[in-house]
């Protein structure tokens, strides 16, 4: 939402959300292809994609229907708006993090603070390279500690920001409603006004002399 307007106001159809959810599947995709290709030229650990390809897809799947589900049952969904905002800040934090990484392979590396050398723990191998690309690490620089916590500070920092003006929209959306509701009470009350002969006549319609005698005996 952006100047008050609300997500009516876009025009989002049934068949644009199905095109941009086909077109980001599409790119994910296709960004999965490239970088498997030089796994492929190569010849190098190609036999671990199938496993991997298969955790991928087993944990994705596991989550989309876990919130999907959670989305049509949950009558409060708070905690899952808390848990699905959580679950994009750290996505979002370990894609920094890791890109700021690779940087830092190429320019030099900055002093490693810890390193955990045990197989389980290692975030390259199964089952803690899942929790990888949200930020999880069996060695941590110091570059990599900075992003991090920046990173997620600064998500944060938006995350209350889009709060607060998602709140004053709210607000002014309440009392535009309002608003309509008391327009409509008042546009009911001057038909019901027009529709009555006392009011036709206080409006300043010629009464009829029957009514003039009847008003002169009631002041009277």
């Amino acid at each position: 939402m952006k100047h008050g307007k609300v997500a009516d106001d876009f025009d989002m159809t049934i068949n644009s959300i199905r095109f941009n959810v086909a077109w980001n599947v599409w790119r994910e995709v296709a960004e999965c292809g490239v970088f498997l290709l030089p796994f492929f030229l190569q010849g190098e650990g190609v036999a671990s994609l199938p496993v991997s390809a298969l955790v991928g897809t087993v944990v994705g799947l596991a989550a989309g229907f876990g919130i999907y589900y959670a989305n049509r049952t949950l009558k409060d969904k708070f905690y899952l708006a808390v848990f699905t905002s959580l679950l994009l800040a750290f996505l979002a934090t370990g894609l920094f993090v890791g890109g700021c990484h690779e940087f830092e392979e190429v320019w030099g590396e900055t002093p490693n603070v810890w390193r955990i050398d045990n197989d389980f723990w290692n975030h390259k191998e199964l089952p803690m390279a899942i929790l990888k690309p949200f930020g999880y690490s069996s060695s941590r620089s110091v570059l990599q500690i900075t992003t991090f916590w920046c990173w997620l500070a600064f998500s944060g920092l938006c995350h209350f920001y889009k709060i607060r003006k998602t709140s004053k929209i709210n607000q002014q959306m309440t009392l535009v409603a309002s608003g309509k509701v008391e327009m409509a009470n008042q546009e009911t009350m001057d038909v019901e006004k027009a529709s009555s002969p006392a009011t036709s006549v206080a409006e300043g319609e010629e009464a009829s002399p029957t009514n003039r005698v009847a008003d002169a005996n009631l002041a009277v």
